[in-house]
């Protein structure tokens, strides 16, 4: 029995997830201190200022934590795979190719959009997001929303393709990343598993879009 190759580790998918959210918490970080800038005013340091600091913006705080995490790791993640890509990944050749790049603004406006006008500052409003972030994440991290991802695509394209490796004429199937945004047909690529029939494709062209 042929042993499956891994895809990514948890850290890596949580860097994902945490970036695909990013537009999110920016607005929800931005809102929150705006609403509440009247509590920003310095009353020292005292067991009740840190109780309002954590009341009206302790959320947005890990947020912010979050957001830098997560733009810090997918900046390595993506630098790292784009490296291994190029340096061990699978030769293909792109047999058929359709754009997916419209999946990512129906991401936005279906996961992204309901958290928006959340008010951190009730207890109960933070868990719901929460819970429903966790959810979430356990059902983005283990299928094809890895690859959707609104703030990626801002850089890099989604492609569903169909292509044939350079060991076998078998034609086999898979979504990619790539920063080429106009990959096409014939087009030979260099391909690094992600996940499940999930890739990181690097343009042997010498096309990719800076």
């Amino acid at each position: 029995m042929k042993k499956r190759k891994a895809g990514l580790k948890i850290g890596a998918r949580l860097t994902l997830f945490l970036v695909s959210y990013m537009p999110l918490f920016i607005i929800m970080i931005f809102g929150q201190f705006y609403k509440y800038s009247d509590y920003l005013n310095w009353g020292g340091v005292s067991w009740e200022s840190l109780f309002v600091f954590t009341k009206y913006f302790g959320a947005a705080a890990l947020l912010i934590v979050l957001s830098i995490y997560g733009a810090v790791g997918l900046k390595i993640l993506l630098t790292n795979i784009e490296r291994r890509a190029k340096t061990n990944g699978d030769l293909v050749r792109i047999e058929d190719i359709e754009n997916k790049n419209s999946e990512s603004i129906s991401y936005l406006f279906t996961y992204i959009i309901p958290f928006v006008f959340q008010d951190l500052s009730s207890m109960i409003n933070v868990f719901s997001v929460a819970v429903l972030l966790v959810v979430t994440f356990l059902i983005y991290s283990n299928s094809s929303m890895l690859l959707i991802n609104p703030t990626i695509s801002m850089r890099y394209s989604l492609y569903m393709i169909e292509y044939t490796d350079s060991d076998s004429e078998k034609k086999k199937k898979g979504m990619v990343i790539s920063r080429n945004k106009f990959l096409e047909e014939d087009d030979q690529v260099k391909i690094k598993k992600i996940g499940h029939k999930l890739f990181f494709a690097v343009d042997m062209g010498g096309n990719d879009a800076s």
